[in-house]
């Protein structure tokens, strides 16, 4: 079975579906796509994470890579790249199935 993360580039202003077929997602993996050497989670919902760089406002990633708001305009604000996972019960980051990285893309407002 096809497994994805969800990706928020606010450098090339995307959202994307990203094909991850491992059965979790490790912290190399979420440093590599997210350009840091450290991450902090953020529970979107009992069900999505969003992971994204701790240091991002300290290190110039607002600059080097831009920044987004999840939600209205009075929403939060994160500086640099997000990834979208899901959680196993042990806190284990993992992938989910298509239709719902497709259901994130269709719902979820994000402002860059």
């Amino acid at each position: 079975m096809e497994m994805f993360v969800v990706e928020i580039d606010p450098r090339e202003k995307s959202i994307n579906m990203v094909e991850f077929n491992d059965e979790s997602v490790g912290l190399s993996d979420m440093y590599a796509s997210l350009e840091c050497d450290m991450v902090e989670r953020l529970a979107l919902s009992s069900d999505f994470d969003l992971w994204i760089d701790e240091e991002g406002q300290l290190n110039g990633a607002s600059d080097r890579i831009g920044e987004f708001v999840i939600g209205d305009d009075e929403g939060y604000q994160f500086v640099g790249k997000g990834l979208i996972c899901s959680s196993t019960d042990d806190g284990d980051s993992i992938p989910f199935p298509k239709e719902i990285a497709q259901y994130i893309l269709d719902n979820l407002t994000i402002k860059f």
